[in-house]
C-alpha cells in the first residue's frame, strides 16, 4: 500500500472552507485542467454513507469512479473510499485545522494499484507525480476561489 499527503494553508475560516469542499458540485471547479469530471449520479452535500459516482476523463480515457463517504465530522474531516474505480484500494481523508486566520487543509491518501509489479512501476513512473500535480492544483484553485 502506498501513501500520499499534500497540505497547504487556505486563507479562509475552517467552516467556510469545509462547506465549500464538501459541496460536491464544486469538484469540477477545483480539478486539474488535465481531467474532465462529470457526475453520473446525483451529487449532494456529503454525509456519512452517501455514495456517488463520477466519470473522470483524461487523454481520451474515461473511468467510472464510485465513492462512499465512510466518515465525516463537519468542519474537521471527511474520509471517503473508492467503491469501484481504477485503484485496488483508495481511501482519501481530508482534514481541516485552524491555522491563524486560515485553515490548514491536508489531503491524505492510502492507495494500492492493481497489476502487481506493472502497477508498482506505473506508480513509480507517473501515478505519484500525477497525485502531486492534481492536489497541488486543487489547493491552488480552492485558494483562488476565495480571493
Amino acid at each position: 500500500m502506498a501513501h500520499f499527503e499534500y497540505s497547504s494553508v487556505i486563507e479562509v475560516p475552517r467552516q467556510k472552507l469545509f462547506d465549500f469542499v464538501s459541496d460536491m458540485s464544486n469538484l469540477p471547479e477545483i480539478m486539474s485542467e488535465d481531467y474532465k469530471i462529470e457526475a453520473t449520479s446525483p451529487i449532494t452535500k456529503l454525509k456519512k454513507g452517501s455514495e456517488y459516482e463520477i466519470r473522470i476523463t483524461r487523454i481520451g480515457i474515461s473511468v467510472l469512479w464510485g465513492i462512499v463517504i465512510e466518515d465525516i465530522v463537519p468542519g474537521e474531516f471527511v474520509r471517503d473510499r473508492q467503491s469501484h474505480g481504477p485503484f485496488s484500494l483508495w481511501v482519501h481523508t481530508q482534514k481541516f485545522e485552524d491555522h491563524g486566520q486560515g485553515t490548514l487543509l491536508t489531503d491524505f491518501i492510502e492507495y494500492d494499484v492493481p497489476f502487481g509489479l506493472f502497477g508498482k512501476l506505473a506508480d513509480d513512473i507517473f501515478i505519484r507525480r500525477d497525485l502531486q500535480k492534481i492536489f497541488s492544483r486543487r489547493h491552488i484553485k480552492i485558494s483562488e476561489h476565495f480571493k
